[in-house]
């Protein structure tokens, strides 16, 4: 969960305050569900109403969900009826649910009774807010309309106000026996370049120092409408202004078939070193299974192509642990495939069975085996992605402040490799520092501060 309200510095201004309904929005997953709330908080003030950081002040909580995996949908799930019971029973704010899923759960009983807004329709969350004040129930599920304005003209309000997340499309083209993204998302819609250019543009002009290039697969960007991510990313290095990008997830398959302009990119001083390319699992039976488009081999040759070419490229990956058909043995070419590939982040999921996939009609494995296997998987993950860090221990670069914590006297900034950076004391945010590494931890480092 992310847990703060989607607010930007001036969403809570008080100017802001005065009038219209006040809506807290709580959101769940990833980066590109954390940008619809940006856009809902940007539309409903736009609409003049108020984004409360407060749930106890709110008259309506909009909760932006996710459904990728069973204990993200759990932790919704059980807030969610705890909030649903409240708002049916006129002792708590009304309830609006959106994010993903309205539209993967549209045949269910869940949201009986609440309103709902789809994925493809958050430029009317206005509407829906209001009619969800007067008591109705609206289901806005379907269809682009944005009352006129497409999914990436919509206004933000930013939560951070350094970083700009940029959706570049919606959907996917794959289709994964695991997942839910094209039940909750449908198709791939690539959006319009000179839109997101801007878009892009209008964030550098306001202060932003990160540019989160993000959608479900940002790889597949404009394969329907012949688009290239590289061409765009390509125009968004170009701006003027003190910037860096961060290019999200993107399947295998996508970097093999443009693997030249992907290493070339990745030349640009104003990309993050970070790649996040997810696997799933080490053994070709069980990507087969799980409807993949790559084995292993491929997965593999893109990694080696790219550190040759980026040695200090951060990889990220995905694994998942206990898939049905997974073997003793499928989980041990896992590990090697771990031990093999310099990895400087991974995120570890035990499977879990999502209603209307194919993956769900299949006997899953017993828990203890799943759990058993999960706790290897964690050891085998640490060893390697602490090993990735500690290289880097004696080493001077040019860090972003990003994040205070006064209570613990210290400030987060991000390395060239989007690799968070320890530093002790509390700094401003949004100040580049040359810094030394002085150690390192399983999934960060620590920092020092150098005098120039």
């Amino acid at each position: 969960m992310i847990p703060a309200a989607e607010t930007s510095r001036n969403a809570m201004d008080p100017a802001a305050e005065a009038g219209g309904h006040a809506v807290f929005i709580e959101t769940y997953g990833c980066a590109f569900n954390a940008a619809d709330g940006e856009a809902m908080a940007g539309v409903l003030q736009r609409a003049g109403h108020r984004v409360v950081s407060d749930p106890s002040a709110a008259d309506v909580i909009i909760v932006n969900t996710c459904t990728v995996k069973d204990r993200t949908y759990l932790n919704f799930e059980k807030r969610f009826r705890r909030l649903k019971a409240a708002a049916l029973a006129g002792e708590g704010p009304r309830l609006v649910v959106a994010g993903c899923i309205p539209k993967a759960y549209e045949r269910s009983d869940l949201l009986a009774g609440v309103a709902a807004l789809g994925p493809d329709a958050i430029g009317r969350v206005d509407e829906v807010v209001e009619q969800a004040m007067r008591g109705g129930a609206p289901h806005v599920l379907r269809g682009e309309r944005q009352r006129g304005a497409p999914r990436e003209r919509l206004p933000t309000a930013r939560r951070n106000p350094l970083v700009e997340i940029l959706p570049i499309a919606s959907g996917c083209l794959s289709a994964c026996s695991f997942c839910q993204t094209r039940l909750a998302r449908g198709r791939l819609r690539s959006f319009r370049p000179s839109d997101l250019v801007e878009k892009a543009r209008r964030g550098i002009d306001e202060g932003v120092r990160e540019i989160w290039i993000t959608s479900q697969d940002v790889g597949a960007y404009g394969r329907e409408a012949g688009y290239t991510l590289t061409g765009l990313v390509g125009r968004i290095a170009e701006l003027p202004g003190d910037f860096r990008i961060r290019l999200g997830m993107t399947s295998p398959q996508w970097v093999s078939a443009d693997l030249e302009a992907w290493l070339d990119l990745l030349d640009h001083p104003r990309l993050f070193r970070f790649l996040h390319i997810p696997v799933q699992s080490g053994a070709d039976g069980v990507l087969r299974a799980m409807r993949r488009e790559n084995t292993v081999a491929e997965f593999e040759a893109v990694c080696e192509a790219m550190l040759a070419r980026h040695p200090d490229l951060a990889l990220m990956t995905d694994l998942i642990v206990g898939f049905p058909t997974e073997t003793e043995a499928d989980f041990a070419e896992t590990l090697a495939l771990v031990e093999r590939v310099p990895f400087a982040a991974v995120n570890r999921s035990r499977f879990s069975a999502r209603p209307g996939t194919a993956a769900a009609r299949l006997t899953g494995l017993p828990g203890a085996v799943v759990t058993e296997r999960s706790s290897r998987l964690n050891v085998a993950v640490r060893v390697t992605t602490r090993r990735w860090h500690e290289r880097l221990v004696g080493r001077r670069e040019r860090v972003l402040t990003f994040e205070s914590d006064p209570a613990g006297r210290r400030t987060l900034a991000h390395s060239g490799a989007w690799r968070p950076v320890v530093l002790p004391g509390v700094r401003a945010v949004g100040e580049w520092l040359e810094v030394e590494y002085v150690g390192a931890a399983d999934f960060h480092l620590k920092g020092r501060p150098v005098t120039i």
